[in-house]
């Protein structure tokens, strides 16, 4: 077995690794384990036939997480693998070590790394940051949770004759599940809503998975989080080393917020770094995502002049509060991301009356989606629910406000539009999972512009 603390120090040619898992982020670290010297072994419970094309090259096994599997040094755990299956078990009863990619690639990098988690905001928030590292001149490397595994990063890093790299992480909590040396030089903690309820125990579990990132920064780093968060501000405010966002609190913020512009120093002698107008980022909650990302960025060393130019002109990431166009005087905006309560409750908020929301899906746990009440109650006007949680939804809301519900996305859509009157925006903001018509949230946002550009061309 390796030694887990004296990791820098392990001969990997004598290694052998299995890895649980053949997707994105598998195949990464076996590429990765593969080029340091180490005898992988890859195991995928999918045993079709393009997966055994893609691992031909490695020693696998398809359809199965065998105990093949046991007869390894190290264990690595693809990110949507629960702790609970019988292998993993087995692992920890035979005291093999167990980690994760993100903790896998970090024992091969010197370069500094910008990590953070959340709930909500993150791939936003961190390609924010990746500009505003490329704005200063930094060869920054996106990746984690964003569609690009780290190992992969991390490879590219080792076999190319770049310098002076830096590693921009967005994290899952599944991927902090098996952190052990992970040391990042800022971290970031964006918010703790409750999400993934059909893998944790109640939040407070999916909290700690989270909030275990301020206790990996390396001794000159920092913690960046949000004071607005009760959870965060709870949990973190013994930590030293830690610069605060706030949309409203001024103390320990480097940055600061008033009604038209975001600034440092003093109010009435105030450094402005934008204007509230200067943004295309839309809603109070991409204000907290604008000021984690420059707050990062600052507390890392990024130039001033980097971080404003990145604010006034960054593009709204797709699918995320994404403007799509507009149809006889009605707004179409596409938020297919917004996969649980809290993302929905934000986009919401960003608008002020006149809205026809769609929600639905599938419901990631036992959702409790009367909660969206409050912030819909002189917003909404018109409920469309779809999919395996349309009908709970439509129960939950009905007394308040009588939706209607369809069977399918394409139809939900299409009604909506035909319920809208000129000035009212159609809203996607479904609250929940995708996976019930569609295999993203991407393929569903997809489907929504797609619908919005089949009528247009109806004109």
């Amino acid at each position: 077995m390796i030694d887990l603390q004296n990791i820098r120090q392990n001969n990997w040619a004598h290694t052998r690794a299995s890895i649980l898992g053949a997707g994105m982020s598998g195949m990464a670290a076996a590429n990765l384990g593969r080029y340091v010297g180490a005898d992988i072994f890859i195991s995928d419970k999918n045993n079709s036939p393009e997966i055994t094309e893609k691992l031909r090259e490695f020693h696998h096994e398809t359809g199965e997480h065998s105990e093949k599997i046991l007869n390894t040094d190290l264990l690595i755990i693809s990110p949507g693998i629960p702790d609970s299956i019988p292998i993993i078990q087995k692992c920890r009863e035979e005291n093999i070590p167990i980690v994760s990619e993100i903790e896998f690639a970090s024992w091969f990098t010197e370069s500094p790394i910008m990590a953070l988690t959340g709930s909500n905001g993150k791939t936003t928030t961190v390609n924010l940051l990746h500009e505003m590292c490329i704005s200063d001149g930094k060869n920054s490397l996106l990746g984690g949770n964003v569609g690009i595994p780290f190992s992969e990063n991390v490879l590219w890093e080792l076999t190319s004759d770049i310098t002076g790299s830096v590693h921009v992480l967005e994290l899952s909590s599944f991927q902090l599940e098996h952190i052990n040396s992970f040391s990042p030089t800022i971290a970031g903690i964006l918010n703790i809503s409750a999400d993934h309820m059909d893998r944790y125990a109640d939040i407070h579990d999916y909290a700690a998975e989270k909030i275990k990132l301020a206790d990996q920064i390396i001794e000159s780093g920092w913690l960046v989080y949000n004071a607005d968060d009760p959870i965060l501000s709870k949990s973190l405010m013994d930590v030293s080393r830690s610069v605060l966002f706030s949309l409203t609190r001024k103390e320990k913020c480097h940055f600061k917020l008033n009604a038209s512009k975001v600034y440092s120093g003093k109010e009435d002698n105030p450094d402005i770094l934008f204007r509230l107008e200067d943004t295309k980022l839309r809603g109070f909650h991409n204000l907290q995502n604008i000021l984690a990302a420059a707050t990062m960025a600052h507390s890392f060393g990024i130039s001033r002049p980097a971080i404003q130019n990145t604010i006034t002109n960054f593009i709204p990431i797709p699918h995320r509060l994404e403007w799509i166009g507009n149809i006889n005087n009605v707004d179409f905006f596409n938020d297919s991301k917004a996969t649980n309560i809290a993302a929905a409750r934000a986009a919401i908020e960003s608008f002020d009356n006149n809205l026809i929301l769609i929600l639905g899906g599938q419901d990631k746990g036992t959702t409790d989606f009367r909660q969206l009440i409050p912030v819909m109650n002189g917003r909404v006007k018109a409920v469309i629910t779809y999919g395996e949680a349309g009908s709970e939804i439509k129960n939950q809301l009905d007394a308040a406000f009588d939706p209607v519900c369809c069977d399918l996305f394409n139809n939900a859509v299409n009604l909506a539009y035909e319920q809208s009157n000129p000035g009212d925006t159609v809203l996607l903001s479904p609250a929940c999972a995708s996976f019930d018509q569609f295999s993203n949230y991407e393929e569903r946002g997809d489907k929504f512009n797609l619908i919005f550009t089949k009528l247009e061309l109806a004109l």
